[in-house]
């Protein structure tokens, strides 16, 4: 079976005009975490959508998926973990613990507050999949990228050689477990993504291209470009369904 894990415990903290987590705030009358999950419910591939959340945002969660028709058939959800790779392996035991170890299993791992990602991106990671046992989404670095100690410039990378991580992040569910709880909960806690579960176990990440339009809702003017994309996509629809 083909799952998503839908990351979705940040509180948001960045955008400072938001008074709820930012994966629940609105664009375009849509909340974001709604339009995230509808992106993989739209993939005939994904058998089923787990998405992590908050204790205390579960009920509030479940409450928006009914109000905006989300299929309960093909979606969980489930309590997160104290990180991102918490509540990354909290789905992967749920999915376990609902449908059994099998080793074929395959789990795309993506944020929740990147509500643009494409079809393409999507199927081109499970495509992967069918050779590797990892892959990532990433973007060809487009600036000219510096290293500093926040006051001087002290060297100028090699762009060619740098890329910009996206999700979704896509594994073998097995060795997904197998990888993560090889590792101490020392080295867990330094690790920042899925991928680097694999890297620290020297297994190779495939690279899948990502989407300029795939990106994270973070800051106040992530939102922005979130509500102007939304309306411009609205507006597009509009067009094609006269």
């Amino acid at each position: 079976m083909i799952f998503a894990g839908i990351v979705a415990g940040g509180c948001g903290s960045r955008v400072k005009s938001a008074v709820i987590p930012k994966q629940f705030i609105e664009i375009g009358g849509v909340p974001v975490i709604v339009r995230t999950v509808r992106a993989f419910l739209a993939v005939e591939e994904i058998d089923m959508v787990y998405v992590g959340i908050k204790p205390d945002w579960h009920e509030y969660t479940n409450e928006l998926f009914e109000r905006f028709g989300i299929d309960k058939e093909r979606v969980r959800v489930i309590d997160g973990g104290a990180d991102r790779n918490g509540t990354v392996m909290n789905i992967a035991e749920a999915i376990v613990a609902e449908h059994g170890k099998n080793e074929g299993d395959i789990i795309l791992t993506h944020d929740a507050v990147r509500p643009f990602v494409t079809e393409k991106i999507i199927k081109d990671n499970i495509e992967a999949m069918k050779e590797y046992s990892a892959c990532g989404t990433y973007m060809p670095a487009a600036d000219t990228i510096i290293r500093s100690d926040g006051e001087k410039v002290r060297e100028t990378l090699n762009r060619s050689e740098l890329y910009q991580a996206q999700t979704p992040q896509t594994f073998r569910l097995g060795d997904l477990r197998r990888n993560y709880y090889s590792l101490s909960e020392e080295q867990n806690k330094k690790l920042t993504d899925t991928c680097s579960v694999f890297t620290a176990c020297n297994e190779d990440i495939y690279l899948v291209v990502g989407d300029a339009l795939n990106f994270k809702i973070t800051t106040d003017s992530d939102l922005r470009m979130a509500n102007a994309l939304a309306e411009l996509n609205e507006k597009r629809e509009m067009r094609n369904e006269k």
